[in-house]
């Protein structure tokens, strides 16, 4: 693809957001880098100072909207309304973050591979960022939350992967009262029949929870909505012992990668 069809292309990242006062600068500031330059957020009452960091940042058009949300179901069931909000921009290609999701590799890289395959999702592979026993010996669950992310949460499992970057259609919408990431496609039953996947996907790291407060917290308002108090995808198992679980360590310069890992990280994480 020649370098003015993918200049003018329209890549737009949208994000659903509440009280991410602690990760939100360096998602912003990550996803910008790679060359995004519109943003939507759609906040549901962060009073963290989590717009302040928003309205603070300069290195991407920030189109912010602020929605309270007391009956607590913003994540789940307001997606279809920040679909509506990105519509705006008329985006070819959206990237769908959460807060805590960077991006370790380019995914505007990965649209122009997908664009010039003639495909129209990306599959993103996910290393998850989990509080370890490592963690606990090295006192990090009474931690400094003034301390960057980064460098409080090093041990991760491999192998996760989803689909967080679509080409945009008239078609796509979200089903009302059903918890989705990805859009649905209108009139197709099986999300195989409309997603061709591109030939490159990036890397996008995920803080599965940065914290013990926010983890603490996060599934108090899981259970007021009426699921399972469980953290992560991993149900109760939320503090990992790193060396049964075969987790990897990020020692602030690179990854060792093991494609074995997420196999054992889910079998240890399985034993209850």
């Amino acid at each position: 693809m020649s370098f003015e069809k993918a200049q003018a292309m329209r890549i737009v990242a949208h994000m659903l957001i509440r009280n991410e006062a602690d990760v939100i600068t360096e998602t912003l500031t990550e996803i910008a880098r790679w060359g995004v330059e519109e943003i939507v957020i759609l906040d549901g009452g962060s009073d963290d100072g989590t717009i302040e960091a928003i309205r603070a940042f300069t290195d991407a058009e920030i189109d912010l909207h602020v929605s309270p949300d007391p009956g607590g179901q913003f994540a789940d069931y307001r997606r279809g309304e920040l679909l509506t909000l990105t519509r705006r921009h008329n985006p070819d290609w959206i990237i769908s973050l959460d807060a805590d999701e960077i991006y370790h590799t380019s995914p505007v890289k990965a649209i122009w591979a997908a664009e010039s395959a003639g495909a129209n999702v990306l599959w993103c592979d996910i290393p998850q960022f989990w509080i370890t026993l490592a963690d606990i010996r090295a006192g990090l669950l009474l931690e400094d939350e003034g301390v960057d992310v980064q460098e409080r949460r090093r041990w991760y499992s491999w192998g996760h992967t989803g689909v967080f970057i679509w080409r945009d259609h008239p078609k796509h919408y979200y089903p009302k009262g059903i918890p989705k990431r990805t859009p649905e496609f209108e009139g197709v039953s099986d999300y195989r029949q409309w997603q061709q996947p591109g030939p490159v996907r990036p890397i996008c790291k995920h803080y599965s929870f940065r914290s013990l407060r926010q983890a603490l917290k996060r599934a108090e308002e899981r259970k007021r909505r009426g699921g399972r108090r469980y953290f992560g995808k991993y149900y109760l198992n939320w503090i990992v012992d790193e060396v049964a679980a075969g987790l990897h360590y990020w020692d602030g310069t690179g990854w060792v990668i093991d494609p074995d890992s997420h196999r054992r990280v889910s079998e240890y994480m399985g034993r209850g």
